[in-house]
Parts: C-alpha cells; sequence; structure tokens
C-alpha cells in the first residue's frame, strides 16, 4: 500500500463530497422528489392578469386540474405566476410534495 499524504486524502473525500452533493441536488433525480412551488387548479377556468389585481388586463387562463409552477410571492391575495403573470391564490391548491408555501 502507497501511503498518501494527508492533505490528498482530505481534497479527495472533499471532492467526493461535492460529486455527491451535486448529484443528489439535481432537479428530476428520483420520483420522489418534491415539487418546488407546484400548484394544480381548483377553478374550472382560472383567469391569468399582467398584474395582482382583477383589474389587470387578461394574459391567459388555465383549466381545472392544470399544474403549474408559481413563486411564494403573493400580493394582494394574487399569487407570482413569474413573467408579469398573476392568478388569484384562492384557487390554486398545493400540490402534494410541494415545497412552496400555500
Amino acid at each position: 500500500m502507497i501511503p498518501l499524504p494527508r492533505t490528498v486524502l482530505l481534497a479527495g473525500a472533499g471532492l467526493i463530497g461535492v460529486v455527491y452533493l451535486i448529484s443528489t441536488s439535481q432537479a428530476g433525480s428520483s420520483p420522489g422528489d418534491p415539487k418546488p412551488c407546484t400548484f394544480q387548479v381548483t377553478a374550472d377556468v382560472l383567469n391569468v392578469r399582467a398584474g395582482p389585481t382583477a383589474a389587470e388586463s387578461w394574459v391567459d387562463s388555465l383549466q381545472r386540474g392544470e399544474e403549474i409552477t408559481a413563486t411564494p410571492n403573493v400580493v394582494g391575495g394574487f399569487r407570482a405566476l413569474g413573467d408579469a403573470r398573476w392568478a388569484a391564490a384562492e384557487f390554486l391548491a398545493p400540490v402534494p410534495g410541494s415545497t412552496c408555501d400555500p
């Protein structure tokens, strides 16, 4: 057996740890991974608005049962869906396993 300096052993162990952490944190690495901030539409049709009020212009609509990725940001009862897209938070139910607060 060839003796290795302690610094080489520590560096190797650190590299293995980093590789492990990267491989376990990749999205979709296993079917049981939590769904980050994912919601299901509970209204028959949910209007998506350009801002966090009902007075904002309509930009899209979502159908009952659709899953949508959103942000944790809720303003005046509207949840930010990203890219100037907002929907009424009361019609978005967190998907089981979602990491986002309701």
